[in-house]
């Protein structure tokens, strides 16, 4: 798929005559080879300009378009006397955006051998690291949790992190240790950057403080978002839910290595 967008600069007064001439003029555009489909959009802080998109139906090296056919001279007759001026064509190719719908599912599952490759590299790279597989898992509760807390941690934003105490209850699992690390991955279950921790505390929920709340890097960094945020988290995602003295684990951490590509 090849997506044609073209922003049409009209002369100002004649609008409502560009439009009309648009109307005759789509009928030439729809039948163009690997046409699928087209929408024009009047712009809405400058209403003299719209957007163009065309989406053509082909791929590399296939043709589409009106090349240098006699349709596109009677197009450029019907339009081209009302632009200020004469439009850019851009075309895009792949779409690199996910897929909405899988937003709130669960983050993808580690692959074991994947995870093994990515420590053998890691560990050439750090000193002291042991030979077995650390722990790896995704922040949040949702791929959309994961990809974008992940991309506060690569941006150093984020370095730190809370999580209910009650829940390592629940799973009879071990806190968090000061030096020890852990490979986080992105929304697809990837390996993406290994972060060691630096310092664990538990507190009450209502006493978390604004230090603590600005290192979770998310929001506005203060206090009260990151109060709305987690109560609704554990709302929603722990099986004891929330409580207002609920115990916390504060754990700061940092990204001791990361094989992601470079950020501005």
């Amino acid at each position: 798929m090849i997506v044609e967008s073209v922003v049409l600069p009209v002369r100002a007064g004649f609008e409502s005559s560009f439009e009309r001439a648009f109307r005759a003029a789509e009928p030439l555009l729809a039948r163009q080879p690997g046409y699928a489909t087209h929408t024009c959009r009047r712009g809405v802080e400058a209403p003299s300009t719209y957007l163009l998109t065309v989406k053509w139906d082909a791929g590399e090296g296939e043709e589409y378009g009106f090349g240098d056919s006699t349709d596109f001279e009677e197009w450029k007759a019907l339009l081209r006397p009302f632009y200020e001026s004469v439009p850019e064509v851009l075309h895009y190719g792949e779409d690199v955006a996910g897929d909405s719908a899988t937003w709130e599912d669960e983050p993808a599952d580690a692959d074991d051998a994947a995870l093994a490759t990515f420590w053998e590299r890691a560990r050439a790279e750090l000193t002291g690291m042991p030979a077995e597989v650390p722990a790896a898992w995704a922040f949040g509760g949702t791929r959309a949790h994961a990809a974008g807390l992940l991309e506060l941690v690569l941006a150093g934003t984020k370095t730190g992190t809370s999580s209910s105490l009650w829940d390592f209850e629940e799973d009879d699992d071990p806190l968090p240790q000061e030096g020890e690390v852990n490979i986080i991955v992105d929304a697809d279950g990837a390996p993406q950057a290994v972060i060691q921790t630096t310092q664990v505390s538990v507190v009450p929920f209502d006493q978390v403080d604004e230090v603590h709340a600005e290192s979770e890097g998310e929001g506005d960094r203060s206090l009260a978002h990151w109060r709305a945020v987690h109560q609704s988290f554990w709302e929603e995602f722990s099986e004891r839910g929330f409580a207002p003295d609920m115990p916390v684990v504060c754990e700061r951490f940092k990204v001791v290595y990361s094989e992601t590509a470079d950020r501005p």
